[in-house]
């Protein structure tokens, strides 16, 4: 069987998200700039606006600290596939996948695209309602991004590419400030002053 999986790799250079496992990045890394599924996945059949969401727990992004990500379907609708991955969205030709993922489901794996772990995708083909991972962002960047997948619904030649989420822009952390008690020595000044005061 592995023999054969071998081969069909081998003849489908172009193929991406039709593979169970998820996008094949080790053997084809320009996966990880197109997000396209291959020409085994046929012509693309789906028609509208894509019935999922990708929702984040976050409204802004800052330097070491992680939050989820989420691909949701609509009700009554499912996903078999799918390839995440931040992007800058300051220059739509970047094509780097930014951060981290992390802390992933079962049937699921990360993706080594321009970073480790730079891209997260499914391991099989089973039908999904909701996944959910945590993403670390990268230490340099500071320009606004947001997460870009291809979601197959299933059969595979029913696929949407270029599905985002909100934009998340870039919050610098805090610079640690002086800390008040709020608590102050009663001194006899400070009582007298107490005492002056009431009525």
């Amino acid at each position: 069987m592995e023999a054969h999986t071998f081969v069909l790799v081998a003849l489908l250079p172009h193929c991406a998200l039709a593979y169970s496992y998820g996008a094949p990045v080790h053997r084809h890394p320009n996966v990880c700039i197109r997000m396209s599924p291959g020409r085994r996945h046929g012509n693309n059949t789906a028609t509208g606006p894509p019935p999922y969401t990708i929702a984040v727990s976050e409204m802004a992004y800052t330097p070491g600290k992680s939050f989820q990500v989420t691909i949701r379907a609509d009700q009554g609708v499912t996903f078999s596939g799918f390839f995440i991955q931040a992007r800058s969205q300051a220059d739509t030709s970047l094509t780097s996948a930014l951060g981290t993922f992390m802390d992933i489901p079962h049937e699921t794996h990360v993706l080594n695209c321009s970073s480790t772990a730079g891209a997260w995708s499914h391991s099989n083909d089973k039908d999904r309602t909701e996944v959910t991972a945590t993403w670390m962002p990268p230490s340099e960047s500071q320009d606004t991004i947001a997460f870009q997948a291809t979601i197959v619904r299933g059969p595979k030649s029913v696929y949407w590419e270029g599905v985002k989420s909100l934009p998340l822009c870039y919050m610098p952390s805090a610079a640690p400030g002086p800390v008040f008690s709020g608590v102050f020595p009663l001194t006899f000044a400070n009582l007298l002053a107490l005492m002056v005061g009431l009525p």
